[in-house]
Parts: C-alpha cells; sequence; structure tokens
C-alpha cells in the first residue's frame, strides 16, 4: 500500500512553523510579511509537487495537478496557513502541507490519477484581520457578504488594499466563485483542537458535521463620570452593565443550553482610567452549534436580556451581527470513504463532530466534502503550545492519501 514520506512531512512542517514564529507562539496573521512569507514557501512546495499554481482574486492559493481522463471534475483537498495571534504550528498548516505530500508522493512512484487534483490554500481562514473568518472559501463558494469587500482593518486599511499584497483584486472578487461541477469532492485534513481523540489514545477522527457560528459587536453605551464625585446611584456604569452581558452568554449556553457554547472572547473598555466611570465598552460575542435554529434562538435570547439590561443599568446596547456561518454536516458516501481508509491502514476511529470552524463547512456548499481528524496533545490550540506528534501527522496524511485515491477510483 502506497504511504507517504514521514520524515519529509514533518520537516516541511518545522520549516513552515519557523515562518513567523516567536517566543509567544506564531505570528503568521492573514496579510502579514510572515503570512506572505508562508504562503511562498508553500507555492515552491506545491511546484516541486509537479503543480501549476495560480491565485484567484479572493487570494486563495490554486495549485493543480491534471494528468487525467478530460471532463472529469477535480478532487480538492486543503485548508490554511494563516494563524491567530501567539498560535501554534499545526493548525491549518498540518491539512495544506499534508495535501502537497499526497501529491509530491504519487510524484515520486509515477502514479497518475483519473480527477485532476487541487490543493488549496484559503485566504484569512482564522479571520483575525477584519473579524471575517473562512474569507477565501467563502468567495470561493460563493458566499461573500456586502461588508466582506468593503471592511477596513484596526489600522484603516481596507480589505481590497490587503487582498493585493497576496496577488488577489477585491473588484473581480466574483471570479474567485467556483461551481458544483468544478468538484468531485473536497477534503481536509485537520488538528482536532480538542481533547477526544488525545483522552482515548484514538488514531483517526471521522468528522460528522461542522458546527455553525454567529458572531456579533457589542457595544454597551453609559456615561463616563467622576469616580469620586458621582453617587452610585447617579451613575451610567457601562462596565457595570458590560459585566452583566458576559455573564448571560454564558447562562445562555450552560443553564438554559441553547446552544453548544457561547463565548466573550474580547473586552475594551473607554476610558479605560482607574478614576473614571466607564463611559463604555465594547466585547465580541460568539455562539456555536451544529444546527442554525439552535444558534439563532441564542441569539434572539441575547438581544432580548440585553434589551432588560438596557433598561435596569440606564445604558444602550448596541449588537451588530458579524456573519453567520451555518453548520455543515459531512456527506455520508465520503465519510463512508475516509472510515473504510482508516480501517485499511489499521487505525482506530472515531467519530466526532468539529466545534471549530473549518474551511470545509464552505467547500460542502457546492461539493461533497469530508474532515479528518488527527490528535490534539491535551485538546490544545490556537497556543504556542499546540502540538500533533509526527506518527500522527502521518497517520493523518496516510489515511488522506487513500481516501484520496479510494475516491478518484469511485467517484463518476
Amino acid at each position: 500500500m502506497l504511504s507517504i514520506n514521514a520524515q519529509r512531512l514533518n520537516d516541511t512542517l518545522q520549516s513552515l512553523g519557523r515562518i513567523g514564529e516567536t517566543q509567544g507562539g506564531m505570528q503568521r496573521i492573514a496579510f502579514s510579511p510572515a503570512d506572505v512569507e508562508g504562503r511562498e514557501f508553500v507555492k515552491s512546495l506545491m511546484t516541486e509537487a509537479g503543480m501549476s499554481v495560480r491565485v484567484d482574486a479572493a487570494g486563495n492559493v490554486i495549485a493543480r495537478k491534471v494528468d487525467s481522463e478530460v471532463g472529469l471534475p477535480a478532487i480538492g483537498m486543503g485548508s490554511h496557513t494563516d494563524t491567530v495571534p501567539k498560535g501554534g504550528k499545526y493548525d491549518g498548516a498540518l491539512g495544506v502541507l499534508g495535501a502537497i505530500e499526497c501529491v509530491q508522493t504519487l510524484k515520486d512512484a509515477g502514479m497518475t490519477t483519473r480527477h485532476p487534483i487541487e490543493v488549496l490554500v484559503y485566504t484569512n481562514e482564522e479571520g483575525t484581520q477584519f473579524r471575517r473568518w473562512l474569507y477565501g472559501s467563502r468567495a470561493m463558494a460563493g458566499l461573500m457578504e456586502d461588508d466582506d469587500l468593503t471592511c477596513v482593518d484596526e489600522l484603516g486599511v481596507s480589505i481590497g488594499e490587503r487582498l493585493k499584497d497576496i496577488g488577489g483584486d477585491v473588484s473581480r472578487i466574483s471570479e474567485a466563485v467556483r461551481t458544483p461541477d468544478e468538484f468531485s469532492a473536497y477534503l481536509e485534513l485537520h488538528i482536532e483542537q480538542g481533547p477526544v481523540l488525545h483522552q482515548t489514545g484514538i488514531a483517526i477522527g471521522d468528522v460528522t458535521a461542522i458546527t455553525g457560528r454567529i458572531g456579533m459587536n457589542v457595544s454597551v453605551r453609559g456615561f463616563a463620570n467622576h469616580a469620586g464625585t458621582t453617587p452610585m446611584g447617579h451613575r451610567r456604569d457601562a462596565l457595570m452593565a458590560a459585566t452583566h452581558v458576559i455573564q448571560s452568554v454564558n447562562r445562555i449556553a450552560t443553564d438554559e443550553e441553547m446552544c453548544r457554547v457561547g463565548t466573550v472572547g474580547m473586552v475594551e473598555v473607554s476610558p479605560n482610567a482607574e478614576n473614571v466611570i466607564p463611559g463604555r465598552v465594547d466585547i465580541s460575542v460568539e455562539f456555536r452549534d451544529e444546527t442554525t435554529e439552535r444558534i439563532r434562538q441564542a441569539a434572539d435570547r441575547f438581544r432580548e436580556i440585553c434589551q432588560r439590561l438596557c433598561q435596569h443599568w440606564d445604558v444602550t446596547i448596541d449588537i451588530e451581527e458579524i456573519g453567520l456561518a451555518s453548520p455543515a454536516p459531512m456527506h455520508d458516501e465520503i465519510r463512508a470513504f475516509i472510515r473504510d481508509s482508516a480501517r485499511k491502514l489499521g487505525f482506530s476511529l472515531s467519530s466526532l463532530p468539529s466545534g471549530a470552524g473549518h474551511d470545509a463547512q464552505s467547500m460542502a456548499e457546492i461539493t461533497r466534502a469530508g474532515m479528518i481528524f488527527v490528535p490534539s496533545v491535551n485538546g490544545i490550540s490556537h497556543s504556542p503550545h499546540e502540538y500533533t506528534s509526527p506518527e500522527d501527522c502521518t497517520n493523518g496524511v496516510n489515511v488522506l492519501l487513500q481516501t484520496l485515491l479510494t475516491l478518484d477510483s469511485n467517484l463518476d
């Protein structure tokens, strides 16, 4: 049975992991110089594997291998190479480098495939820049929203300018859209980013579905005033109100069990001075679940609670919804091929949902999609301590390769 070159795979993982590496973790933020350098490194590997490489209008890197029957649609594989601030070396990177390794292994063995193979590196999957996650894959799937084309980052630079830095063009972004007849299937290998596989000692995860996510920017506005001279009963303290807003997010997901998880990830207090009553607090809120209905229920409940808090604390609360990523079930047929490949290789296997978002959920809108998970040590991700062993990385890529070959033989 054909196997990948484990040493080569893990060497490339470490090489990419040095690009943007700091003592505090990976800083390969989308559109940054380190992101550009990482993309160029990946392009060089794609070329070495015999693939033609282009960048679409959304900045996605698309490498294509064609030695196949005329007219068959492609099998896609890929992920992303951008990171969160102070992130890890494996999130996204394993899926990209594993896909390239599969193609390089086929080249080394002199093997051809019936279907074209595309390896995809998506733009700004993490959404750290512009808070527009899954940017490139949503563009490819035709899921762009109006704000995706006009947003600016924290420095006031437009998305159009940032896309130019990586070879994209926001004025032509509609040209990045791919149609269902262009793909037979899509596969994505990823670290689990959770504890299940590591805790149970299971080698491979077959992803059942990717949870959806709604994000909101919430601004709580009171009135900034002197901390020493303003009586307690006369205060319009934005921070006091915001603490109850934050607690409500947790209660919606825990006590009320309206969705799988709810998170407040960012808090900014203004004027942020020890002798001034806070006049404004900006927070980020998100809810995630495997059904859109439960996500919407959680968001509606949150708005209802905020309305009551406005009256109680004499503040105003503005809520801006910044996007809904719909849940995505993985395709049953592709899942069956993944499970069969893992079993043939002798790996233990478990089926589980993904709590994190992935580009596969965008691609599932236009083709049959499947995801393969490998263990994350102690379930840690988006952290400098993120780690997946070389053996687990190798196992995952071998399952990816065998699934690719099975799809190539069985799909028309």
